[in-house]
Order: C-alpha cells, then sequence, then structure tokens
C-alpha cells in the first residue's frame, strides 16, 4: 500500500537544492563558491559584492523560497489569492495599513547603493526559480507555482511587514479607549497611569497606591508593555571573562515559527566579510560578526505610531483640520479570492494615515476586531525602513564610532544594538526614528481635527542613548527602558519590564571568569524574579483541605526556578491566572478581560505583586481571593494533567510548537511539524516563553536565535536555531537544531577561511549560466 506522507517526501526530496558539484545561474558574472557545514550554514565566497548579493538570493531561495514567497505576499496582502477567504482578514488588514504602499516609497527613498544591493538579490532568487530541479512541496500542494515580484517596492513592503510585529504603541492606546469605554474615563486613568520613570529599573520596594485592606478595587494596575516581543543582548568586558576579551551574547525573542525565522549565512568578498543571520528576503547579515566586531539587536519598544480621531464630514471623504475640511485620499484595493470573486477594499487616508476599520487581537497578531470609532495611524515606518547599504556599513566598520555612524540607516524598527570588538570594546546604540509630539505622549488617541498634537519631526540621532565601556563592565538590554530619569526625550512609556535585564545584570556582576559556555547557560535561565517577589504573599494563604496544603508545601520549597520539571513552577503559573480571572472579575466583562490578559506581562510582573504587597496580610477579602483561587488553579491542574501530581510539570503545560504553516492541513501534521517541546521560563525570565493567556500555557514567543560570539577568539562562538537551516522537510536540516535548541546547548560557528575549510561538509560552484 502506498504511504501518501512517503509519497509528499519524494516530491520534497525532488526539490532539494543541489550542494556538490556545479550550478550553472544566468546573471551571474564571476564563480561563487558556496561551502556547507554539518549543520548546512552556508559560506559563501564571491569575487564582488555584485556577485556576494545575487548567490545570497540564490542560496536562500534555495532553502526558503516557499518562506519568501509566503512573507512577500503577506506584506502585499496577497494571501486570499492562494487560501481564499481564509485570509481574507489578514489581506484586507494588510491593505489597509498599506504595507504595500509603505514599500513602494521606501525602495523609490533608497540609495542607488541599496537599490543595486536589492537588485542583485532579488535576480539571483529569480536565478534559482528558472535553474531549480523542482518547485518545493508546498506549491505542488497548493496547485499553485512560484510567483515572486520583479519589483523593489514588492521586497521592501516586507521590510515593512516585519517592523509592524516590533511597533507600538497603537494597540495601547485602543486598551485604554476601551477600558474607558467600559469602566469610566476617571477610572480608566486611575486604572492606567501614564508610565513614567517610576517605570523603568527602580528600587524593589517601589508600589501602586492601592486602598489597604482592598485586593479587587483597582481591578487592572498596570498595562501591557510593547506589542514587540522582545530579545536579550548582553556585552561583557575582557576583564570580566576568562579569555580576557570581550564576550556578545544575543537572543532575539519572535514568535515560534517553521521554517526559522533566520536565516544563517557567512558572507565574504572584497570589502565584506561577515558572518551570522539575515532576513530570508533580504540580502546582507542582519545580526553578526566580522573580523573586528560583532553585535547583537533587541527591539526598543519605543513608541513609533499613534491614533488620530478623525473628524469626518457627512461624506466621509474629508476630515476637519483646524476649521477646513481636507480630502481624504483613497486607495481602491482590490484582493484575488482563490476559487471566489475579488473584494474590492476603499482605503481612504488622512494627513495622520489610513484610517483603520480592525484592530488585531492577542499576541500572535492573526485574529481581528472591528472598530468602533474612526482612527487614522501614524507610523514612523511610512517615513523610512531600512537601508540595505547599512547592513554594509556596519560590516565595514573600524571603530566603534564609525559602527555607531552607520546606524542612522535604521530608521523603523527601532532597535537596541549592543556591540563588541577585538579591541576589547563594548557599547550600546539606541537607533530608530522617534517622534517629537506637539503635545501629548503618544499613550491614549488625540484629537486629528486640531494641529495641537501634530509631530514635529524625530529626536536627533546625535541625542538617541548611547554608552561606550561603561563602568560596570557590562552593557545589558532586554526591552527595558534604556535611558535614566535625567533624559530629556520622549522615546515611549511601554517598555517592557525590567525583570530580564535585572538578571542578566545580577548573574554578570556575580563572575568575572565568563566564558562562550557560561554565558549559554545564562541564556536559558529560567530563574522568574517576579515570582520571588509574589511567592511570600501568596505563601500567607490558609490552606483549606488536604491538596492546598500540599500545594503550598511544594510552594514552600521552590526557588522561583521555571524549570519545565517544576512542578511548584505549574502551581504558581496556574494560580496567577486564576488570581487574575477573580481580581479582574473576569466573568462579569470577559472581552475586556481577555484584551487586558491576553499579553499578561503587566498583570504577572506588575500589578500583581504590587497588589499583594499594599493590601493588609489580614483582610478577608485578599484571604478569600487567595484561598478561591488557588483552589480554581488545582481544579485546572487536575483537568489539563489529570489527577497524578507528578504529572504536574511546568512544562507539560508550557510546551512550544513549530509548525509550517500547511502543517494545519488535515495529515499532513507528521510532516510539516519540525518540532515540539516542554519548555521553561515565562515572559520575564532570560529564557523567554511567552504565551498569550486567553488561549493556554503553550508558548508563543521564544529566542529565535541564541548566539555567543567569543571576540578573543571568533572561531570559539557558538550559536543554535530554533529547528534548521532548511525549510524543505526531506533535508537533514529541517530540524537537526531542533534537539540542541530545546537541550539549551549551542553548536560551534567557524569564521575564520581555517576554520570553515576544516568544517565544511559540502563544496558547491556556482557558474555563470
Amino acid at each position: 500500500m502506498v504511504d501518501p506522507l512517503q509519497e509528499l517526501r519524494d516530491v520534497a526530496t525532488a526539490a532539494l537544492a543541489p550542494v556538490e558539484g556545479e550550478l550553472l545561474l544566468p546573471g551571474l558574472r564571476e564563480p561563487v563558491e558556496v561551502l556547507r557545514d554539518a549543520w548546512g550554514i552556508p559560506y559563501v565566497t564571491a569575487s564582488s559584492q555584485e556577485d556576494l548579493w545575487f548567490a545570497q538570493g540564490v542560496v536562500h531561495a534555495s532553502e526558503r523560497l516557499f518562506q519568501i514567497d509566503l512573507t512577500l505576499r503577506a506584506a502585499s496582502g496577497r494571501l486570499s489569492e492562494w487560501f481564499s477567504e481564509l485570509t481574507l482578514p489578514a489581506d484586507r488588514f494588510a491593505r489597509t495599513v498599506g504595507f504595500a504602499r509603505i514599500g513602494a516609497a521606501e525602495a523609490e527613498r533608497w540609495s542607488d547603493a541599496s537599490r543595486a544591493m536589492m537588485r542583485r538579490f532579488v535576480e539571483g532568487v529569480h536565478a534559482w526559480t528558472r535553474t531549480m530541479p523542482s518547485p518545493p512541496l508546498e506549491y505542488g500542494l497548493l496547485a499553485i507555482a512560484p510567483e515572486l515580484p520583479e519589483d523593489l517596492g514588492s521586497w521592501a513592503a516586507a521590510f515593512a511587514y516585519v517592523a509592524w510585529g516590533l511597533s507600538g504603541n497603537w494597540g495601547h492606546e485602543l486598551l485604554r479607549v476601551h477600558l474607558a469605554d467600559r469602566l469610566g474615563a476617571e477610572t480608566a486613568d486611575t486604572l492606567l497611569p501614564p508610565v513614567g520613570p517610576a517605570d523603568g529599573p527602580r528600587d524593589e520596594q517601589g508600589a501602586l497606591d492601592v486602598p489597604a485592606g482592598s485586593l479587587s478595587g483597582r481591578l487592572l494596575d498596570g498595562l501591557p508593555r510593547s506589542n514587540g516581543q522582545g530579545s536579550n543582548a548582553w556585552a561583557i568586558a575582557g576583564a570580566h571573562t576568562s579569555s580576557g576579551a570581550p564576550l556578545l551574547a544575543n537572543d532575539p525573542h519572535l514568535l515560534a515559527q517553521q521554517p526559522a525565522a533566520w536565516f544563517e549565512i557567512h558572507l565574504s568578498a572584497p570589502g565584506y566579510r561577515a558572518r551570522g543571520v539575515a532576513f530570508p528576503f533580504a540580502p546582507g547579515i542582519a545580526i553578526g560578526t566580522t573580523a573586528h566586531h560583532a553585535w547583537g539587536l533587541t527591539n526598543v519598544s519605543g513608541d513609533v505610531q499613534d491614533l488620530y480621531v478623525e473628524r469626518l464630514d457627512a461624506s466621509g471623504t474629508s476630515a476637519e483640520f483646524d476649521g477646513a475640511w481636507e480630502p481624504l485620499r483613497t486607495h481602491e484595493e482590490t484582493i484575488g479570492i482563490r476559487g471566489g470573486d475579488p473584494v474590492t477594499l476603499q482605503v481612504r487616508e488622512s494627513r495622520h494615515g489610513p484610517l483603520l476599520e480592525w484592530s488585531t487581537v492577542g499576541v500572535a497578531g492573526n485574529e481581528f476586531a472591528p472598530l468602533e470609532e474612526t482612527y487614522a495611524l501614524r507610523w514612523t515606518a511610512a517615513d523610512g525602513l531600512v537601508e540595505p547599504e547599512t547592513l554594509v556599513g556596519i560590516v565595514r566598520a573600524t571603530s566603534f564610532e564609525e559602527f555607531r555612524q552607520s546606524l542612522r540607516g535604521l530608521a523603523c524598527p527601532g532597535q537596541n544594538v549592543v556591540y563588541a570588538d577585538v579591541e576589547g570594546t563594548i557599547a550600546y546604540q539606541c537607533t530608530g526614528r522617534f517622534p517629537i509630539r506637539r503635545s501629548g505622549d503618544g499613550t491614549v488617541p488625540v484629537p486629528g481635527w486640531t494641529s495641537q498634537h501634530e509631530w514635529e519631526g524625530w529626536i536627533p540621532f546625535e541625542r538617541l542613548p548611547w554608552a561606550m565601556d561603561p563602568k560596570a563592565g557590562s552593557v545589558v538590554t532586554a526591552n527595558n527602558r534604556n535611558h535614566d530619569a535625567a533624559y530629556p526625550h520622549l522615546i515611549g512609556r511601554d517598555f517592557h519590564a525590567p525583570f530580564r535585564a535585572r538578571r542578566i545584570t545580577d548573574e554578570l556582576a556575580a563572575s568575572s571568569s565568563w566564558s562562550v559556555e557560561t554565558a549559554g547557560r545564562l541564556q536559558v535561565d529560567t530563574v522568574s524574579l517576579p515570582a520571588r517577589r509574589i511567592l511570600p504573599r501568596l505563601l500567607e494563604t490558609t490552606p483549606k483541605g488536604e491538596d492546598a496544603r500540599w500545594a503550598l508545601e511544594a510552594l514552600r520549597a521552590w526557588d522561583g526556578d521555571l524549570r519545565p520539571d517544576s512542578v511548584a513552577a505549574a502551581l504558581y503559573e496556574v494560580w496567577v491566572g486564576t488570581l487574575a480571572e477573580a481580581l479582574l472579575h473576569a466573568e462579569a466583562d470577559r472581552d475586556t478581560f481577555d484584551r487586558y490578559f491576553a499579553w499578561r506581562e503587566a498583570f504577572a510582573c506588575s500589578a500583581l505583586p504590587e497588589l499583594l504587597e499594599r493590601t493588609e496580610p489580614g483582610g478577608r477579602a485578599r484571604a478569600d481571593v487567595l484561598e478561591a483561587s488557588l483552589d480554581a488553579a488545582l481544579d485546572v491542574l487536575r483537568e489539563r494533567l489529570g489527577s497524578n501530581r507528578d504529572g504536574w510539570r511546568w512544562g507539560a503545560l508550557h510546551r512550544v510548537r513549530f509548525a509550517h504553516p500547511l502543517a494545519r492541513l488535515p495529515g499532513l501534521g507528521a510532516l510539516f511539524v519540525a518540532a515540539e517541546h516542554e519548555l521553561g521560563g515565562d515572559e520575564q525570565t532570560v529564557l523567554q516563553g511567552g504565551i498569550d493567556a486567553r488561549l493556554g500555557f503553550d508558548a508563543l514567543v521564544v529566542p529565535s536565535w541564541r548566539v555567543v560570539v567569543d571576540l578573543g577568539d571568533l572561531d570559539r562562538s557558538m550559536a543554535v536555531l530554533t529547528t534548521g537551516q532548511s525549510g524543505n522537510p526531506a533535508s537533514t536540516h529541517w530540524n537537526d537544531q531542533a534537539p540542541l535548541w530545546a537541550g539549551g546547548e549551542l553548536r560551534p560557528c567557524p569564521f575564520t577561511r581555517p576554520a570553515v575549510e576544516a568544517a565544511a561538509k559540502d563544496s558547491l560552484r556556482l557558474l555563470p549560466g
């Protein structure tokens, strides 16, 4: 009997890229060498940068063609041409925000050098589609053919699409409005105070003003910190390492996905040599290492989005501004629907940006809810994204000052850039465009019919936060507030809570002999500082029954480490959820609760500990809620994991699944699910394992790549991807790194030519065709 899955694997095998011998390619000017190591990481050597970008396009497409195609379609709002009405809401949203329109304008702004660089990469992708042995399996399953655009605007739109997931804070503004509508403006103002300097790193004793004896009177003390998923990066000076040279560590946090979010590659040509990770749809190295320096990135979580409430005329074709009516710009967007009639969408824009009709819901951002007000979105991406030649300047720099100046081309999304070099320098630079507002702080929507709330330019690059060789001997960034209270400019109010940064900083200060191995272990640290703060208050609960007594004893012996094998960690995490439901009266207004608690960081890291610290320990309201919510947590664990307490591990609840988008098709899970693991940590442990609390405990946000660079010997550097290098399920590199990633391990990253040659397992020559 024929095995259907084996037949599909055979089709996927036919599409595998050649890794040995020679490959003729039209458009290539000189021969290019492509070596690959045991993990399938390519090492590309060209005689010119023009051929290097072309070859990079060939190599990316040979491993990730469908991923590239899918990203470009998502950015252009063309998914429904493949997936019919299933993806119409996503296409409608993409067309409204205008990723494609932003991309077209961005490509026009690019310098000649950037356009040439991007053009050669795109030519390389198309050269592969003309010479590939067979289309990737996905095309056959969907009965479609590869159809990648030629125009650079469509490729620039992918930068806008990525920037959207790392930008803020329009969703927070909507949350504040929603709470005001449901609870009243005065209550909402009390529940969601502006996040000022005190909400950054501060003394552990800081607390909100909660009435004594009241546990639920404040309802929602705190707010989500950022729509950006997060990341950690740090550099350690040589005085604190075992080698005497700096170390740099980075683990960008993104939504779990398959294929991996990044394409790992080593690129070499005259004037350019770097190793690291690239966007699958773009040339150059985004995060990486040169012979002179290394750099890592985390999201700034700055406020680069504002909502304006627009006052329209009766016809809905003009918006009021300073007493006059300004005609709206309109864009007719036609969305093709597979198997159905096209859908025409009229997108309207005011002077501030597109008028939104839908908001996103949840951590993944793939659910949509209708808006009741007329909001226009002002987003810095409309004024600039990423200049591709910036990625060349970053590599060519020979000092931190040169490196720093090269970062001016990173406009959106704003990134915290951590730096270390072979000369011993460690440093930090904030990048991005952050608006200077005529009035207001960007935390709530503002009237669009008056000029009082207009943007008046950007914080000058020279005035963005930066540091070089700090006395502490380390620089640390984990999406926390990146400046002190004396900083005179407003970057944002919605930074992530500071606990990951604190944990890293505390650990770095505790040793002066850091190595690649010990830094790698810190990247997978699962100690929760919020849990350590909350736990003593939870332990004041009076148990009612044997199960509650057992639970409190388990928690009393717990050290706050959210290891996947920890029963106490599962008790704590589930109890936090049932406490939230009780304190926030979830059943009275489930919609409001879900909107707030989906991103539960604010509650778990800020509101809950401060509520518990400020209420009277002996208060009856507090005791009743703690006792009832503990019983509810035990009920959840019994329902989810059975009656055997030994099976109540945090990892049994908190799992991560790396699944291809087509894994949801019936019968294809065995082929397209690359890995599934139990995972420790949560939103504010160094090992990120963020969840959407509406949906359960599965980890959605995780480290997308972990790397530690040794500036004393670059060949000692190590890294790991989430699953593997290849996007082809028939490849041995589809998920060969998954066990390392799950086990907290790293693999070698050879950099120098002798080390690369020693590691090479395959050799392919690309020849002009």
